[in-house]
């Protein structure tokens, strides 16, 4: 999953799949106990919806998605279990691979298949939003007693050059923090990283515990002499350069992709490029990360971190899932203090076609995916967190999902749930114009910057002249 949603988030521009939050992107490999008595969620519905079933017209809905054979087996649960509320409604869920997509499903549209709702990369919603195919979320908001956009966090939603319209909400809560093995923290007798905002590592005292954590082929770390920075078994941290992490780091360093006003490239200016170089030289000067030619012999970060391949992983809370999986004596931290340490919000994004002959319909399974409560095992197993506040504030409903689980260890709570309740910032992917094409530019220029040969302030000063005519401004609340 962590693959997949690197590709993703990366390719396509990161704008990854859907409010529909669904059973969506990625689940835990037990999806099948979320049926059991005993983890029903305290608040299913188990009434039938009001005016009865009886004299309901049989409706099928086509729901296309992507994802990992977790990620599928989780989808069609959660659509069975929304058919056995909505015994009417018949939900065809069409799981097509993820390099395939945009393909497939621009021929869908294209033969006038087009699905009622699913995940849309972000580059085609983006065109796609500017033709008008997608169901305005605020137009079934305004309709709807049971359910307001209020009851969500507040970064989530993708919005169109209109900022009445709403096309496209995030599959999930997701966001970036430390994730370290305790075991190797022990061995190295160095402090655990903190899970509280205001208690973060400045960025000194980061680099000077990855340097005790990072151990050559002789047993020395690169705070001893006679360190060997061309052998290394060990790194003090890991973190991957497609854009999510980049600019967890430039955000948190006061730096963004675009100017405020949406009328300038900014990842050249001052307070971005300092965040970019600050990670180059966790590489390049300080040796305590790998570079990509050795990162390509190193698996995943979750398994790098289990196989105690490097001590510390900057990445995605999604990588719970395959630690908690494997057991692995791990625990997780807030991101090292910049100038701020803030949460930033990241995700895809799934909308509903307006092609729909069903639309009533296609809310009704938007908004059951978007509950927790209809695949719990995809938030219970570590894959995502929900978008509903109601999870990260109810404590009945937070102990479902983030507590007493392997996916979930104790620092989880401070450094993502609450963090990213109370301390977040969208990423670039919810409000930037043309963000495929600035993304991709952009980011492909920094390749010199992590192999050390160039700085981040040359890359980006040789690539601003052709980016800047690909800034289109950026998308309102």
């Amino acid at each position: 999953m962590d693959k997949t949603r690197k590709r993703l988030l990366k390719l396509s521009t990161v704008i990854l799949a859907a409010v529909i939050a669904l059973a969506g992107c990625g689940g835990g490999g037990n999806s099948g106990n979320s049926a059991s008595p005993k983890n029903e969620p305290a608040n299913k519905e188990t009434s039938t919806p009001a005016g009865g079933t009886e004299n309901k017209e049989p409706v099928t809905l086509k729901y296309t998605f992507w994802g990992s054979p977790q990620e599928k087996k989780a989808v069609e649960e959660a659509t069975k279990k929304f058919t056995e509320k909505y015994p009417w409604i018949t939900v065809n869920a069409i799981h097509i691979p993820e390099s395939d997509y945009d393909a497939k499903i621009t021929a869908m549209v294209a033969a006038n298949e087009t699905p009622d709702a699913g995940y849309v990369h972000g580059e085609l919603g983006e065109a796609w939003q500017k033709e008008g195919k997608f169901i305005n979320f605020n137009d079934m908001f305004a309709k709807d007693t049971e359910m307001k956009k209020e009851d969500f966090l507040d970064y989530i939603w993708f919005n169109g050059d209109d900022p009445n319209y709403t096309w496209g909400i995030s599959t999930a809560g997701e966001t970036f923090g430390l994730f370290y093995n305790k075991d190797l923290f022990a061995a190295a007798g160095v402090e655990t990283p903190p899970a509280k905002a205001e208690e973060a590592w400045d960025w000194d005292q980061f680099v000077e515990v990855a340097k005790k954590l990072t151990i050559d082929k002789n047993g020395k770390n690169a705070t001893d002499p006679g360190f060997d920075k061309d052998n290394i078994k060990q790194f003090g941290v890991s973190f991957e350069n497609w854009y999510g992490p980049i600019m967890a780091h430039v955000v948190n360093n006061g730096g963004d992709l675009v100017s405020a006003d949406g009328t300038k490239f900014a990842l050249d200016q001052p307070e971005a490029v300092e965040a970019v170089q600050k990670l180059a030289d966790l590489i390049n000067v300080h040796h305590v990360a790998p570079n990509p030619v050795q990162a390509k012999s190193i698996p995943s970060q979750a398994v790098a971190l289990q196989s105690k391949l490097v001590a510390m992983s900057m990445h995605g809370q999604w990588i719970n899932l395959d630690l908690g999986a494997a057991k692995v004596n791990y625990d997780v931290g807030v991101l090292p203090k910049m100038k701020r340490t803030v949460a930033m919000g990241i995700s895809g994004v799934s909308a509903m076609f307006k092609a729909t002959k069903h639309p009533e319909e296609t809310w009704l399974l938007t908004k059951y995916l978007a509950d927790p409560s209809g695949a719990l095992n995809l938030y219970r197993d570590g894959l995502w967190m929900p978008t509903l506040k109601k999870w990260y504030t109810d404590p009945a409903l937070v102990a479902q999902w983030a507590e007493n689980n392997p996916a979930h260890p104790s620092g989880f709570k401070d450094a993502f749930l609450n963090n990213l309740l109370n301390n977040n910032t969208p990423s670039p992917v919810y409000y930037v114009k043309n963000f495929g094409k600035v993304s991709s530019m952009a980011f492909s220029a920094l390749d010199p910057v992590w192999l050390g040969k160039q700085t981040a302030e040359q890359a980006m000063k040789g690539v601003v002249s052709k980016v800047q005519p690909e800034i289109q401004g950026r998308y309102g609340k």
